[in-house]
């Protein structure tokens, strides 16, 4: 017979009861440290890659691999890439990023023991990862980042899925997610906001700048001169009738691979004709507005450009307004089956666009024309079968009975290869490119740009003329001028600077560079070539290596021995000073192809280094220390002009006289000895290196 508890007795027993209860509980909640650290590990690399695509977003980092036209540009610039919020558009890493680190904040607060909102939250952001990197496949719009953020946001999912529920933590996860999200989007919109205000402010500069110029250009009694001034600007044409889509695209940061000649057999360039066009009269074929007019509209145009989208739309507003301009458009459709200036297509309907607006002139004259243009920028650009094509004709109130034949033909092809041809030897690298009276209106992305700078412009009440006054000058001509207008910069230190020429020089330069690269050793070419007689230039060499061996911002080992070259020119600086390190420069500039270590060995001893030495001082941690304090110092440039963001972006990046030279060389013409010359002659004033 059981002899009957106590009520201390039974008190105790229920308390171990109630305890194993609990250590039981616990037992089936809490998640194994690798969980929570796994989990933690996936959401911050998902973090960091879209910091890095925010960052990229608004000019603080310089991405490789994700520069105009590349994949990651086009994602970003895509229906895809952007939510928008009203008049606010919202770029989906501004939203990734604040979702990843609210998950992670989340993750951390609760131990990884959840609420089950929280996972269904996770269920959702996996479907959204999926989504995309579906629509990454489709599209093949492969950007790196995006996929890698993607990806480990799917993994989270499947880890969060093996982790046990805790309903009691339903309001610390939701108070902590919430308040995470809230808060990082609070601060990317203050951010943005800073950023967008910058922005504007360097566009309404320049802008203004422009107004001015078309002011003083458009009271001038004679046509713009055959040879027109280096300090002028130059543009492109600009679209009229309604809407459009958009995109940029400017070259490569990196020249193409090409021979560089030894310094002394650098010829000088010769600068090219002056005039952009051999046309007298630069106008388009198509004009909407009096033949002379106070006010002369020319844009080069892609009817799937969203930015020309944007500018169309003004355009239409000052022709349904103004009776005192003249309109007509120009193409230079991103596509490298009508457009030989462009190495791969960006917009895949565009040159068919441009084609279908030529056959409309062909067949029916301006108004045609223009009614097909309208149609184009309406559907921005796009028509995906012939039907289509044919029923926009017949809305027209034309018969498309032919149509596509012309459209095919080669006479529109010839058509738009030439507007093409023409806005290369005007220098455009993107579109709109707009003219009024012949001068280029930069600052046309400031709000309202083209209407404000048209009303500017008739306030001042400029004389009636044809557009055989309006002659832009030459490519050439314009890249000097790009380099003018840059702003005056002081460049981060250079804490062992190997410099050549004088202190206190009229002509300061500084390049970053990489040794292995064509580009590079053709800019320094000319550099040395035009200070080896001048006592008034001081050079400057910083190092820039793509190869991620010492080169912790790239990712690849694009020139597998530019590290080895940068380290040999620092390592004959400390052997033999200023003297040694110049000697071993100029070798390593002319001898790109044939770098090796057997070479360098051969060259030291001819220079009177010890080889020994030299290869040892190569290998000194404090000699990469030296190098990567110009990667650094690079990658920490202010933001620059003419679409060029923060950060070195590409290489030979060259500075001169404090003023960054966007574009150094023409094709084959070298703008940059040009450059030099300007700045001797007449030094816009500089900061040295």
């Amino acid at each position: 017979m059981t002899p009957k508890r106590t009520t201390a007795q039974q008190r105790a027993g229920m308390s171990s009861m109630t305890a194993a209860g609990r250590a039981q509980t616990c037992a089936t909640t809490a998640p194994s440290s690798s969980s929570l650290i796994a989990g933690a590990i996936l959401l911050s690399v998902s973090a960091l890659m879209s910091l890095m695509l925010v960052l990229e977003h608004l000019g603080g980092l310089s991405l490789p691999g994700c520069g105009a036209g590349s994949a990651c540009a086009q994602a970003a610039n895509s229906v895809w890439g952007r939510i928008k919020l009203g008049g606010l558009v919202w770029p989906v890493s501004y939203l990734g990023l604040a979702y990843f680190l609210a998950a992670l904040t989340t993750w951390v607060a609760t131990r990884a023991v959840v609420p089950r909102v929280f996972r269904y939250v996770v269920r959702v952001g996996a479907l959204v990862s999926l989504g995309y990197c579906a629509i990454i496949v489709a599209k093949w719009t492969v950007c790196p980042y995006c996929i890698v953020a993607h990806v480990c946001n799917f993994a989270f999912w499947i880890v969060a899925e093996s982790v046990a529920i805790q309903p009691a933590r339903r309001r610390r996860a939701a108070v902590t997610l919430g308040g995470s999200f809230a808060v990082v989007t609070l601060a990317l919109g203050m951010w943005d906001a800073q950023h967008r205000a910058a922005v504007r402010a360097q566009a309404e500069q320049e802008r203004g700048a422009a107004a001015q110029q078309i002011i003083d250009r458009s009271k001038q009694n004679t046509p713009a001169p055959a040879t027109s001034p280096a300090t002028r600007v130059a543009g492109t044409p600009a679209p009229t009738a309604q809407n459009a889509a958009a995109s940029k695209a400017e070259p490569p940061g990196v020249p193409p691979p090409s021979t560089t000649p030894p310094v002394a057999n650098v010829k000088p360039p010769m600068r090219p004709p002056s005039s952009g066009t051999s046309d007298p009269m630069f106008t388009g074929r198509y004009r909407v507005g009096p033949a002379e007019a106070p006010i002369r509209i020319v844009m080069f145009t892609d009817y799937q450009c969203r930015d020309c989208y944007n500018v169309e739309k003004q355009l239409k507003k000052l022709h349904d307004t103004r009776s005192d301009i003249s309109i007509s458009i120009k193409h230079f459709p991103f596509n490298k089956e009508c457009n030989p200036s462009m190495s791969k297509t960006l917009h895949q309907n565009s040159c068919w666009a441009a084609r279908a607006a030529e056959a409309a002139g062909k067949l029916w004259g301006a108004e045609g024309f223009w009614k097909m243009h309208v149609w184009l920028f309406d559907r921005k650009g796009v028509f995906e079968t012939t039907e289509q094509l044919e029923t926009g004709i017949r809305e027209m109130g034309y018969d498309p009975t032919g149509f596509v034949q012309v459209m095919s033909s080669e006479e529109t092809l010839k058509a738009v290869e030439t507007d093409a041809a023409e806005a290369k030897r005007l220098g455009l690298h993107f579109t709109p490119m707009i003219f009024i009276n012949g001068v280029e209106l930069k600052g046309w992305f400031a709000p309202n740009a083209l209407i404000r700078t048209v009303e500017q412009v008739g306030a001042a009440n400029p004389p009636a003329r044809s557009a055989a006054f309006d002659r832009p000058p030459s490519a050439f001509e314009k890249y000097i001028a790009d380099w003018r207008e840059q702003p005056l910069l002081t460049l981060p230190p250079d804490k062992q600077a190997w410099t050549f020429g004088p202190d206190g020089a009229k002509v300061t330069i500084v390049l970053w560079g990489d040794y292995q690269e064509a580009g590079c050793t053709q800019a320094d070419a000319i550099i040395r070539a035009f200070a080896a007689d001048r006592a008034d230039v001081h050079y400057t060499y910083r190092h820039y290596p793509f190869n991620s061996d010492c080169n912790p911002n790239l990712k690849k080992r694009r020139f597998p021995n530019s590290c080895r070259a940068a380290q040999a020119a620092e390592a004959a600086g400390r052997l033999g000073g200023n003297d040694g390190y110049w000697k071993m420069h100029a070798w390593l500039m002319e001898n790109r192809e044939r770098f090796s270590e057997s070479t360098l060995r051969a060259a030291a001893t001819q220079m009177g280094l010890d080889t020994a030495a030299l290869f040892d001082a190569m290998d000194q941690p404090d000699l990469q220390a030296s190098i990567l304090d110009d990667i650094q110092a690079g990658k920490k440039l202010p933001q620059l002009r003419h679409g060029v963001r923060a950060g070195l972006y590409g290489i030979p990046t060259i500075f001169v006289n404090g003023r960054y030279v966007p574009r150094w060389r023409l094709d084959k013409e070298l703008v940059l000895k040009e450059i030099l010359l300007e700045a001797a002659n007449d030094s816009p004033g500089g900061t040295g290196p």
